[in-house]
């Protein structure tokens, strides 16, 4: 199969591209409205896919449209026999931390009064540790899709010089693991020169402002060529000539500079593009996560602060958590894990990892004011959740 369209083109020599101007005025459009107002908008979309012949293996894709290629089949466990599984402890917080920790969050919220921080009596501290666990698979998927570019001359790797390899046989390497992002890869030998649809292989289309007239209705006059002017000196208005027009009613087009043509998009005016079939592989990072907290504190408040890591594994497949003295842990690793084994079929998984974190986190009663309140120092930040803070609101402040 050739690469290239039967006719007179000529791969060794690089294709012209059209300027305005060029092979004189244009010709009538057949399309030309029976009015001169001028366009809104540029059209939308596309006037026609290329002429693209079959490529072995790739007979599915099209223009426009990017198609999945289901990798092939893969181990859903693990391999070998579970690493070993060892964990580290945390500290809890003194009374001093906490009170410190209450007097930094009041001084960080301007309206806060500082009294009931200074002058509270702590009466309980119990610190506990939340459990973070994170589980994320890293996965690959790939997807084909038919694209082209304006050819402006060079070799082409077409189907002339071998078989296209199948989409999972391409090289590629992620830039980053457990980060989502997308590399693009031409897949070789599927290149062919095809003549733009979108301009009928001129290199131009009729201008969308003008409809290839090359000039426009004046908007200053109407397109009538005279406008009320006032007259100072004769105290009235009068008609004069538009100096916009100079009284033609018509003023050039601005979009195609009187030419009434305009380069095409599609092509960049050269008449030809190079077709080709384009290989898209998406990196994605799969997260899900587990909170464990057992005080009133919304769990929500463990995810976004530091912690301990007590345990970490990375691994092609990983095992789940078994042996943490705290057992819905074991149970929540399994069932995630359980989870990421057969979702995304269309994904080819390369990497586990698994975190479990350990986040402290000291809930606070205290009496001021005759009141009996609560607190939660959380985080290796020591952030505060102290929603029923007495004085949320200091002297001089409203409340709109």
């Amino acid at each position: 199969m050739s690469a290239y369209p039967p006719g007179g083109f000529d791969p060794n020599q690089a294709p012209q591209r059209w300027q305005p101007g060029m092979g004189g005025p244009a010709p009538q459009n057949p399309n030309m409205p029976q009015n001169d107002m001028e366009g809104t908008q540029p059209p939308q979309g596309s006037y026609g896919d290329p002429a693209y012949p079959p490529i072995q293996g790739y007979e599915g894709v099209k223009f426009g449209s990017m198609m999945p290629m289901p990798p092939p089949p893969m181990p859903q466990q693990p391999q070998g026999d579970p690493p070993p599984q060892t964990f580290t402890d945390m500290a809890n917080l003194t009374e001093e931390d906490c009170r410190q920790a209450m007097i930094q969050f009041v001084s960080e919220n301007c309206c806060y009064g500082s009294k009931p921080a200074k002058e509270m009596k702590i009466t309980k501290f119990t610190g506990i540790t939340a459990m973070h666990y994170v589980l994320e698979t890293f996965a690959e998927g790939r997807s084909t899709g038919s694209a082209n570019e304006p050819y402006r001359g060079g070799p082409i790797d077409g189907p002339q010089n071998g078989m296209a390899p199948p989409p999972w046989s391409i090289p590629c390497q992620p830039h980053q693991t457990f980060h989502d992002h997308d590399i693009k890869i031409e897949v070789p030998h599927t290149s062919v020169v095809s003549p733009c649809q979108a301009c009928e292989a001129r290199g131009w289309n009729y201008c969308w402002r003008c409809s290839g007239r090359g000039r426009n209705r004046c908007n200053s006059c109407g397109g009538d060529g005279k406008r009320m002017e006032y007259d100072a000196h004769r105290q009235q208005h009068v008609r004069r000539t538009c100096h916009h027009c100079h009284g033609d009613g018509r003023v050039r087009c601005h979009t195609c500079g009187g030419d009434g043509r305009i380069t095409c998009d599609t092509c960049d005016g050269f008449r030809m593009l190079r077709c080709f079939i384009l290989l898209t592989v998406r990196y994605t990072n799969h997260k899900d996560d587990y909170i464990l907290e057992t005080s009133d504190m919304p769990d929500e408040l463990v995810r976004t602060v530091g912690g301990t890591v007590l345990f970490e594994d990375t691994q092609p497949m990983v095992w789940p958590i078994q042996s943490y003295p705290v057992p819905e842990v074991n149970q929540n690793s399994q069932r995630l894990v359980s989870s990421h084994r057969s979702n995304w079929p269309s994904e080819k998984k390369l990497s586990q990892r698994q975190t479990l974190r350990g986040v402290p986190v000291t809930e606070v009663a205290y009496t001021w004011d005759d009141q009996h309140l609560r607190y939660w120092v959380y985080g290796r930040e020591r952030r505060v959740h102290s929603p029923d803070y007495p004085q949320q609101c200091c002297c001089g402040c409203s409340i709109l």
